[in-house]
């Protein structure tokens, strides 16, 4: 039986060659000796010892005091636990120094008057929810596809309600709005005469406050959605005058 890709997959999460190796060849064999366990994984014998020492030091296999000794794994649910239990401690670790730099980076970031390029729907979703969510006198938002909403975005226009902050959807002639945008009571609409909504490129257009904007095209149907946005910025305030002033919007 080819265990490569059982020992590809441990590998991948943390685990070094040799334990990989060790571990299959003992899931396999149920239990065994380091002669029987460098048989099976090839690995060398003097290496099985040290290695089944590591993965007894993770809890990954248990060791039978006999002469010779004899390796078990544990329960493979214990394991999926343990490995799950590694990966949330990794995880957050790496992103509380990262949220540690963030906090360390945003006055600059903040004080730049940078336009950003982002690729992807989940992306310019995740944007547009983080925009929404920061929203505090009104939020303006159009999409070619009010009938679908995402969840991620609903749940931050219900952060706007919870705020009074109030959310207008622009709407397209005829053009259907989910029953889940109407539940909330922040949120009204209103139509956008057809010259003003003609773009077949358009996918999105938000604008928060009045300062911060994303827009989002896509170049034909099997194109990717690329936004542009910006936040807290005079081209961004710059950008929301322009448009707002060709929209059926009132100040």
């Amino acid at each position: 039986m080819d265990n490569s890709e059982a020992i590809d997959a441990l590998i991948e999460l943390g685990l070094s060659t040799y334990e990989a190796r060790v571990f299959t060849a003992l899931i396999e064999l149920g239990e065994g000796t380091a002669r029987e366990v460098a048989k099976t994984s090839d690995v060398p014998r003097s290496q099985v010892y040290t290695t089944a020492k590591e993965l007894q030091s993770r809890g990954f296999i248990s060791v039978q005091r006999a002469n010779p000794q004899v390796f078990q794994p544990i329960s493979l649910s214990e394991v999926e636990s343990q490995l799950s239990r590694e990966f949330e401690s990794k995880r957050d670790t790496a992103f509380d120094r990262l949220e540690t730099l963030e906090r360390q980076t945003a006055p600059s970031a903040e004080q730049s008057e940078d336009v950003w390029t982002i690729t992807g729907t989940p992306a310019i979703i995740g944007r547009a929810s983080q925009l929404i969510d920061e929203a505090e006198t009104r939020v303006i938002y159009g999409s070619k596809d009010l009938a679908h909403p995402d969840a991620e975005l609903l749940s931050s226009v219900r952060s706007c309600c919870s705020r009074e902050v109030p959310v207008l959807l622009l709407q397209n002639n005829g053009q259907e709005i989910a029953e889940p945008w109407r539940e909330n009571e922040c949120v009204s609409s209103v139509s956008v005469p057809p010259q003003q909504s003609k773009s077949e490129h358009a996918v999105r257009l938000l604008l928060v406050d009045s300062d911060s904007f994303l827009l989002s095209v896509r170049s034909n149907r099997s194109a990717p959605e690329i936004a542009i946005w910006s936040a807290n910025t005079t081209f961004a305030e710059a950008f929301l005058q322009l448009l707002t002033s060709s929209l059926p919007v009132t100040e």
